[in-house]
């Protein structure tokens, strides 16, 4: 346990230092280009390479490779290193001739023949099919980045993959930065500039994931083309095609609230949407999102045992994680919620007008982070023990649910895009409960999560009433001191009044995680 809290520690640090560097990005972005139908267009043609990165990379094939990979590298690592290699293949055969095909197909297709919004009409059409035709071609570079770094992860290497896209988010920096002085001041014009950098720090990411397997004698060359049958990277892929939809259900209800977005409210509305994703995946990241990472290759190997005991003590005191932080992070964005995003987000393009969507977006959504952690963790239980369908099934449900419950929130209510951030979180929290209640059938649980649901509602109640009494900063002032004042000092008292209603209960969370960071800390005999 001692190794997978190191592990995590590692991903969560690297992954803090990217989170930084994306909500800076995102406050260039927003600065920029505003949240009209322009950063609109290009933040959803951005959605259908990441939907690949979920799919092929992080998500299904990532949760597939992974398990056989490290039952491959336990048993001979020649026949790990064939696995890769031929996965590798695999994917390069797939990928190539789509992305070809997409970006032809973006550069012929009119886009009069295209369903476009109000705002923005043909020419929002034009540049989305100009900027596919850029972006899509990052899906490649994104995908077997993720697979090499599923092979890191198993290898025991946790801090390169996280840091990885570091890389990208300095890229996306530096375009903004320089778009102006090189000559780029109309946002159409920026928005291309943007997605040609992108597709460039794609392919970067994957050099730097590529060196240290390089070197190691883990690569073979790549055979090009399907797995043939009976090959253990044949069954990788047939495992994974039930995954898809189980291991991102989140990924494409967000693809879904951005083009609902887009076209039922106005496309300058994904924006809003965007936002709130990002401010989600920082605290996700940083907790459920590591753990995830971390646990599941321990699990993978823990899976193989008769009755599974220590799986399931693993996965429960992994879940005690995420609850102990995702709680009061959620609660703590929604009552900052409007601090924040006045400090990160609102200058040049992005104005006063933005802030009450994008609050009421990110409020909505942030309330289903708990159960977004736990139902990605325990979907990795379900492949760790080869359970493929149940996850992937439920996902199905889930996803109907989700558009249906969009369809009726935008059109019943005056919740706009926040409307759809709800239905998410809804769709978040069933996914997490039916799939603890179908884990019961395969590993009995080994520890008590309600009691430390209890604690930590109890302290996250004390730290949510603690939090507007921190302050401090004068209506008119800085944005400094609203950052100061206003942000940063609310959630230090938070956090302080969090960790002490915990001691005060005597809470075996908190002592557990305080036990293994004296540890981690001890010198060693």
């Amino acid at each position: 346990m001692s190794r997978l809290v190191r592990a995590a520690g590692s991903i969560s640090f690297f992954t803090l230092l990217s989170r930084i560097a994306g909500l800076v990005r995102d406050s260039l972005m927003v600065q920029v280009l505003g949240a009209g139908w322009v950063q609109g267009t290009f933040l959803l043609a951005w959605t259908l390479p990441n939907l690949m990165r979920r799919l092929l990379g992080e998500g299904a094939l990532s949760a597939s490779l992974v398990p056989a990979y490290a039952r491959a590298r336990r048993d001979d690592p020649a026949v790990a290193r064939t696995l890769l290699a031929q996965v590798v293949g695999a994917v390069v055969a797939i990928l190539t001739p789509l992305c070809a095909i997409v970006a032809v197909a973006s550069l012929l297709v009119p886009a009069e023949w295209l369903p476009a919004p109000d705002d923005g009409g043909v020419p929002a059409m034009r540049l989305l099919l100009s900027l596919n035709a850029i972006l899509f071609a990052y899906a490649l570079p994104v995908c077997l980045t993720a697979v090499y770094a599923g092979a890191l992860n198993t290898l025991g290497h946790f801090a390169l993959p996280a840091a990885v896209p570091i890389v990208l988010n300095l890229f996306w920096i530096a375009a903004l930065l320089v778009a102006k002085p090189l000559g780029f001041t109309v946002d159409v014009d920026v928005a291309h500039f943007a997605a040609w950098w992108l597709t460039v720090g794609g392919f970067l990411q994957l050099l730097l994931v590529v060196w240290p397997l390089w070197r190691r004698g883990e690569l073979l060359r790549p055979p090009l083309g399907w797995p043939a049958k009976g090959t253990p990277a044949r069954a990788v892929f047939v495992a994974m095609l039930p995954t898809v939809l189980g291991m991102s259900l989140n990924q494409i209800s967000s693809l879904l609230d951005q083009l609902m977005a887009y076209y039922l409210v106005s496309p300058g509305a994904v924006t809003y949407v965007y936002l709130a994703n990002r401010l989600l995946l920082f605290p996700h990241a940083l907790t459920a999102m590591s753990v995830a990472v971390a646990v599941f290759p321990k699990l993978a190997h823990e899976a193989h045992d008769v009755d599974r005991t220590q799986m399931r003590r693993t996965l429960d005191l992994a879940a005690a994680a995420p609850i102990l932080v995702t709680v009061p992070a959620s609660v703590g964005l929604i009552v900052l919620g409007e601090d924040v995003v006045r400090v990160l987000f609102v200058r040049g393009k992005f104005g006063e007008a933005d802030v009450g969507p994008t609050v009421w977006t990110t409020g909505c959504l942030v309330a289903g982070l708990p159960f977004l952690g736990l139902a990605q963790l325990y979907a990795r239980a379900y492949y760790a023990i080869g359970d493929m369908k149940t996850p992937a099934r439920l996902a199905a449900w889930l996803v109907l649910l989700n558009v249906a419950l969009n369809a009726v929130l935008v059109t019943t209510t005056s919740l706009g895009t926040a409307a759809l951030t709800l239905s998410s979180s809804l769709s978040a929290l069933a996914n997490a409960a039916f799939l603890a209640w179908g884990l019961r059938a395969h590993a009995p649980s080994a520890h008590d999560l309600g009691k430390a649901w209890l604690r930590t509602l109890l302290a996250t109640a004390a730290m949510a009433a603690a939090l507007p009494l921190c302050q401090f900063a004068a209506p008119d002032g800085s944005r400094t001191s609203k950052a100061l004042l206003d942000v940063a000092l609310p959630i230090v008292a938070g956090v302080v009044v969090y960790l002490a209603a915990h001691a005060a209960m005597r809470s075996p969370e908190l002592t557990a995680v305080l036990a293994r960071a004296r540890k981690r800390g001890a010198p060693a005999k």
